[in-house]
């Protein structure tokens, strides 16, 4: 039974409410634990591959989970192409059916957002191994108005059960970064090569001897000029190891980030920010790294469309709404991303 538009208003607000008190991973209002390695909001889900392995074979869980890694990829992908291969007009009535069930205070959030958003730079995490951390970086990341980002997850460079029930959790913290367009990679080969392809320059924070001083960068010569379409990538390493050797040979340039104290290096979080703090001041007037509103008219269409499906109360009730309106949608674009996470775990 579908509710009227009109006194659905006031059930999304209750819902809003409730589920801020209630989520444990509610993007806006996130509240970091006290162990954030062990973030068992991250790492609960992660555990079950072990359990379901009574044999407790090492090989099998390892290729168990490469098998899974290979399944996020495609997911994610095939959710995005046919998200974006919708037609203008589809895309429209889809909107237009969904719209009259969320909160119009939602509805004019969503858009704020959308008209802020930049695609000229995105991110690259490269096997990371603390879901927390990604977490931290994601929300950060989408506060200063970048959409896109991108993770290498290669199963070669995760060993041990921590390490992989970890990885696992990071799988969590991807699934649940609702309001971001994230990219899985099977190795850094593969990241590079699809970077490149779409005519994105590397830029890799890494603290060999040769890295430039972050606040001498300009990050490409003609990113200051407005008409210019060149594209770029930060790419952040492991939190231990930092960038691989072969993304270190590939990359466009590396920088560091300047340090005064005796720690050697920041936390992968903190490293981001500070990072995207450099890019928002190297940023103005639509020229530098980050351009808000740089968004092409149908990609921010079809983002506004999964926003307002991700702010319904009730997931299901999206079909429900689209089959009365007798709006066909693509198998690939339901659920929406937020609900891929139980799909992610497997």
């Amino acid at each position: 039974i579908l509710l009227s538009s009109s006194s659905f208003h006031k059930t999304t607000t209750n819902f809003y409410q409730k589920k801020k008190e209630t989520s444990d991973l509610e993007w806006e209002t996130f509240d970091y634990g006290k162990m954030p390695k062990m973030d068992t909001r991250f790492l609960e889900d992660g555990k079950k591959i072990y359990n379901h392995n009574k044999d407790n074979n090492p090989e099998k869980t390892m290729k168990e989970d490469a098998e899974e890694d290979e399944r996020t990829a495609d997911r994610l992908d095939q959710y995005w192409n046919a998200l974006t291969n919708l037609s203008p007009q589809l895309v429209e009535d889809a909107t237009n059916a969904l719209e009259p069930y969320v909160n119009p205070d939602r509805i004019e959030r969503i858009d704020s957002v959308l008209n802020q958003r930049t695609q000229n730079t995105r991110f690259l995490f490269e096997n990371p191994s603390n879901p927390s951390n990604v977490w931290a970086c994601l929300r950060s990341i989408d506060s200063f108005g970048i959409q896109f980002v991108d993770v290498v997850i290669d199963n070669e460079e995760y060993e041990g059960k921590q390490v992989i029930t970890q990885k696992r959790g990071m799988r969590t913290a991807m699934g649940s970064a609702q309001w971001l367009t994230i990219r899985n990679h099977l190795s850094t080969k593969a990241a590079i090569k699809k970077l490149k392809s779409e005519g994105y320059k590397l830029y890799a924070s890494d603290l060999n001897p040769t890295s430039k001083d972050i606040r001498t960068m300009n990050w490409n010569e003609d990113n200051n000029k407005e008409d210019d379409n060149t594209k770029i990538c930060i790419i952040m390493g492991n939190e231990q190891n930092g960038i691989s050797d072969e993304m270190r040979e590939m990359a466009d340039e590396t920088f560091t980030l300047p340090m005064s104290g005796f720690a050697e290096s920041f936390n992968l979080s903190v490293a981001t920010a500070i990072t995207l703090a450099h890019l928002s001041s190297a940023s103005s007037d639509k020229k530098g790294p980050l351009r808000p509103g740089d968004l092409d008219v149908h990609t921010k269409n079809c983002l506004r469309l999964k926003g307002i499906w991700n702010s319904l109360a009730q997931k299901r009730m999206g079909n429900a709404v689209l089959k009365r309106k007798n709006v066909h949608l693509p198998e690939d674009v339901n659920p929406p991303p937020h609900c891929l996470c139980s799909l992610l775990l497997g």
